[in-house]
């Protein structure tokens, strides 16, 4: 066999066969599944012998051949993971997709249709409860003539639950031989965050994830004594194999539980790492800034003390953050230097380099106009012209066998250290391209670049094929960092400007929501030469703020004063509405398309028709000036919806506080999730009108339960008619929520229904959909 991970599966299933591997807890960190090193290795083979076995020979086989694609879409859970192991063993490819969720179809269908389309898989593995959502899903679809698009109908459903212990399966008859499935054979399809017109779909081999997860286990020193906790979804990259497969290629023990447990309180998470003594994590930059914010919520007695490396990646990292993270929790125990900063792309399986060192300050104006990294010194800050960038770690060609190389894009030249350019790897964990006819000639664009010249000592062989990543790095002290994306570089008259640095100075004012803007070029055709032009896209914290022209003036001085370039577009949004990806981050692709076809949720538009002015030499606008400008003010009005208007189950009373207190603390949290004031809420516009998407509104459900002691059900927390008033009057016990009079405190259990006489009967849970990260 060729898949040393499938080895692994067997070896740790004869040498310790009671061993509990994967546990899965709830909100509270209770255990609700677990699987041993015997458990995974006997499912999995029930599971690959039935997606292989003929309909005519077993009644419950599948009849699919290696290579078919099959997608798995599973809520969060061990499912998921025996089902794709499962696809590994029976040399088909699996293709983890987000499970759409019920209450937000229209959003999420569509990606899932054009991944099915484009992966042209006909089975879709899931779960007992997902299908039973699923197909009620489809009923209210039909019966209310819905114009979402529909469920693909080429998929046959496959629920495994039964089927992963089924008897008298004999997986030796239908699995392949000991040396299959073959290291060059694809294991499965990532799909990265693009369009819905595009989908990307990685291809990696089974050889790719030997090497990677080999890297992994190499740079992290981990081994059987690891410990991992994570809340990172499943079906994306760094929690799929950083996560789980690094598990389980280490005979380790993970401790997962949902994204949605983390959002509703992240220090689920970090007590999950005291109690079960972690070693291994991994997570996202915004999740180690929002555990620093909810650090007061702690148990003195906690001990972090077990941590040995914690990965922050997947997304810009911020040394605030860090700061921020160790200084909540170096009083628990945790290490000095355990966060480390980390490099990695689904191109390239997951993993590049990790481990960061160096936290420097570079001259921001040099960085731009010249491609030049030039460090400044302390006394050099306060000039406001310095640039703080994180280092990734040093990529190791004689440890790990990765080849990585900074390359001057258009010339395929290779830059000298200290100096921009595009990153190319090569290694053993390079995927062989995205999946499709389609994608064949981008795949040998991204996967098959080769260096013309290059400048290091370990020259390769002029055959070496590079994958290029897409990222602007430099290379300083040997050690990467990450300056930004190159498609969404902002180029204007030539000289190169990175978004996430536009939209910091623009999110220095006060009345823009931060982490939520958008900056890239546009061309409107109004000139003769159809020169680039800087479009700004920004959600406000306050819709109704009446300085909106005054705001843009000053965003247009300070981006101009600060980085010599002119924003000729400024369009605000209402609070969370800007696109964002499947783990997400701010897409400035959707964003800019959304905002050519008029599909923004605009509250101001603002477009300054003046000629640019030389760099550096642009004066400030002043109000009167914009009086000069285009505007469009498009209405915000709420719509008035009564506040009983749902059609709920009347529950008991759940709390005995004065109804005025009640009000007043959910509108306290209200507001301070949305990040505006209290005045500015109206009880009587609805909860998602406001501006609270998914995960404030499950932020939201954990802060009611953390006060009440009550679950309040997704499907009436996320319907689109909630309103304050009417979670008011759930919590006052009128409406919307169910309760067990068999709890003394009134706890509100998730699919829990009162009965006459005390009977309870255990619904279907609905499925909450998955953040990724």
């Amino acid at each position: 066999m060729e898949s040393e991970l499938l080895e692994r599966i067997e070896r740790w299933a004869k040498e310790t066969p009671t061993k509990t591997m994967l546990t899965f807890v709830d909100d509270k960190g209770g255990v609700t599944a677990t699987l041993t090193c015997a458990d995974i290795y006997r499912r999995m083979q029930n599971l690959a012998a039935l997606l292989l076995a003929t309909p005519s020979r077993h009644p419950k086989g599948l009849g699919l051949q290696p290579g078919d694609r099959v997608l798995l879409v599973y809520p969060p859970g061990l499912e998921f993971i025996v089902a794709f192991l499962a696809c590994l063993r029976a040399g088909v490819v699996a293709v983890p997709v987000y499970p759409p969720d019920p209450r937000k179809m229209k959003k999420d269908i569509s990606m899932f249709v054009a991944v099915a389309k484009n992966s042209e898989a006909r089975v879709a593995l899931t779960c007992s409860m997902y299908y039973h959502v699923k197909k009620i899903s489809g009923i209210k679809q039909k019966l209310t003539f819905s114009d979402q698009l529909p469920w693909p109908e080429h998929l046959q459903w496959v629920i495994t639950d039964d089927l992963v212990e089924l008897k008298g399966v004999e997986p030796k008859l239908w699995l392949p031989s000991a040396d299959s499935p073959h290291a060059s054979a694809v294991a499965f399809l990532q799909y990265t965050s693009g369009s819905t017109s595009a989908p990307k779909g990685v291809m990696l081999t089974h050889g790719n994830l030997n090497h990677n997860l080999r890297t992994i286990s190499s740079a992290l020193i981990s081994g059987r004594d690891t410990v991992v906790v994570s809340w990172l979804p499943q079906y994306h990259d760094m929690g799929l194999i950083g996560a789980y497969l690094g598990t389980i290629f280490n005979g380790a023990t993970g401790v997962y539980m949902s994204p949605f447990s983390f959002i509703r309180d992240p220090m689920v998470w970090i007590r999950l790492i005291a109690k079960h003594k972690a070693t291994h994590l991994q997570a996202p930059n915004f999740a180690y800034a929002l555990c620093a914010r909810k650090a007061d919520k702690l148990d003195d007695k906690l001990d972090l003390s077990s941590v040995r490396h914690m990965i922050n990646g997947a997304e810009p990292i911020q040394g605030e953050a860090i700061d921020a993270f160790y200084k909540a929790f170096s009083p628990f125990g945790l290490g000095s230097d355990v966060v480390k900063p980390t490099y990695g792309l689904a191109e390239h399986t997951v993993y590049v380099c990790g481990g960061g060192q160096q936290r420097l300050w570079v001259d921001k104006q040099v960085l731009e106009h010249e491609n030049v990294f030039r460090p400044v010194a302390a006394n050099e800050l306060s000039s406001g012209s310095a640039k703080e960038m994180i280092g990734c770690g040093v990529p190791s060609l004689k440890d790990h066998g990765v080849d990585l190389r900074i390359v001057n894009s258009e010339t395929g030249e290779e830059q000298p250290e200290g100096y921009v350019g595009e990153v190319w790897i090569s290694s053993a964990s390079k995927a062989v391209g995205y999946y499709g006819q389609e994608m064949k000639e981008i795949s040998q664009d991204v996967f098959h670049a080769r260096i013309k010249s290059s400048v290091s000592p370990d020259e390769a062989p002029p055959s070496t094929e590079y994958l290029r990543t897409g990222d602007f790095g430099v290379i300083y002290q040997k050690e990467l960092f990450i300056c930004g994306r190159m498609k969404d570089l902002v180029i204007i008259r030539g000289r190169n400007h990175y978004p996430q640095d536009l939209e910091a100075t623009a999110e220095s004012h006060e009345e823009l929501r931060p982490g939520c803007s958008a900056a890239f070029s546009f061309t409107d055709g109004s000139d003769d030469n159809d020169a680039e032009k800087l479009a700004l896209v920004a959600e406000l914290r306050d819709p109704d703020i009446k300085h909106k022209a005054s705001l843009c003036g000053k965003i247009r001085s300070a981006i101009a004063r600060e980085h010599g370039v002119k924003v000729t577009l400024i369009v605000l949004l209402n609070p969370r509405s800007i696109p964002k990806t499947t783990s997400g981050k701010i897409s400035r692709a959707r964003t800019k398309k959304a905002l050519e076809d008029k599909e923004l949720d605009v509250l101001y538009r603002n477009e300054d028709m003046i000629g640019d002015a030389p760099d550096g030499e642009e004066e400030a606008l002043t109000v009167a000036d914009l009086e000069m400008d285009r505007t469009l003010e498009h209405g915000a009005a709420a719509k008035d919806i009564a506040s009983g208007s749902t059609d709920q189950k009347v529950s008991s009373i759940v709390t005995d506080e004065p109804p005025e207190r009640v009000f007043d603390f959910l509108l306290t949290e209200v507001a301070q999730l949305l990040d505006v004031e209290k005045r500015v809420i109206s009880p009587t516009r609805p909860l998602q009108e406001l501006g609270m998407d998914s995960m404030a509104l499950t932020q939201l459900q954990g802060i009611i339960n953390q006060k009440y002691h009550v679950h309040v059900q997704e499907e009436v927390l996320y319907g689109e008619t909630t309103t304050l008033n009417s979670l008011h009057a759930t919590l006052c016990g009128n409406k919307s929520v169910t309760a067990s009079n068999a709890d003394s405190n009134a706890r509100l259990v998730d699919g829990t229904t009162t009965r006459a006489g005390g009977q309870h009967k255990k619904e279907p849970k609905l499925f909450c959909g998955c953040i990724a990260c």
